[in-house]
């Protein structure tokens, strides 16, 4: 099925946001997108490998934050879009891994929390843990790493 709209030469996909917070992007000739979760924004093939292409450290889609499908649903082959899918280490934290490291000892979280520096998995990491219910205890370790996000709600 083609997606090329009117007026438009080069076929657009939809991208998906898989994660639950909102991604900005700005593609070569200076569109931005904001794609808020379960949404979607129409990109082309090559605005798509752009916007992967100039995030350094954690690739929108090679990770799987973003995902590109065509006009039957059906998900596009990264290799495809010119796309190379990061390895596993670098992968995007899913929520059930958030909640599973979360639910681990105080300690085992703790470890678990100080090796990751990314923003982006710091911000999926309070908004999964701000929808538990966690012993202080933890909450206050989640504040020590992350001491800029509202954890006042969570200490009731």
């Amino acid at each position: 099925m083609d997606m090329t709209p009117a007026g438009y030469t080069e076929a657009r996909y939809r991208v998906y946001n898989r994660c639950k917070y909102d991604i900005g992007v700005t593609v070569a000739d200076g569109r931005q997108y904001n794609i808020r979760p379960g949404s979607f924004a129409l990109m082309t093939a090559a605005d798509i490998e752009y916007v992967d292409s100039i995030c350094r450290t954690k690739k929108f889609f090679g990770s799987g934050m973003l995902v590109a499908v065509d006009g039957t649903n059906k998900e596009i082959p990264l290799d495809k879009l010119n796309i190379v899918e990061v390895d596993e280490s670098e992968k995007h934290l899913t929520d059930e891994e958030i909640t599973a490291a979360l639910k681990k000892s105080a300690k085992a979280m703790e470890a678990w929390l100080n090796a990751i520096d990314d923003p982006v998995e710091l911000h999926a990491i309070y908004t999964v843990a701000s929808e538990m219910d966690l012993p202080t205890s933890k909450l206050k370790i989640l504040n020590a790493k992350m001491p800029d996000k509202d954890w006042l709600d969570q200490f009731n």
